[in-house]
């Protein structure tokens, strides 16, 4: 029984850090240094819509938010 306790305990822990690193890797942009493009797909891996964060922080968006996306960061431009 205490080996089958500990291996749940292990598989949480796991389970809890792989969480928060997937957080934080999918963070806002920081505001005048980053911009941010999501993208939404569906079931079939078809682009059915996004969300764009500018530099300046306005937001666009399309189409329908899912579970599954593609989360990228930008530099803005220096200019």
């Amino acid at each position: 029984m205490r080996i089958r306790r500990k291996t749940a305990v292990r598989l949480m822990l796991v389970a809890t850090l792989i969480t928060i690193s997937g957080l934080v890797s999918a963070r806002w942009p920081i505001l005048g240094e980053e911009w941010a493009e999501i993208t939404f797909y569906n079931s079939n891996g078809d682009k059915i819509g996004g969300m764009r964060v500018e530099c300046d922080g306005t937001i666009l968006t399309w189409g329908k938010d899912t579970g599954q996306r593609n989360f990228t960061l930008h530099p803005c431009n220096p200019w």
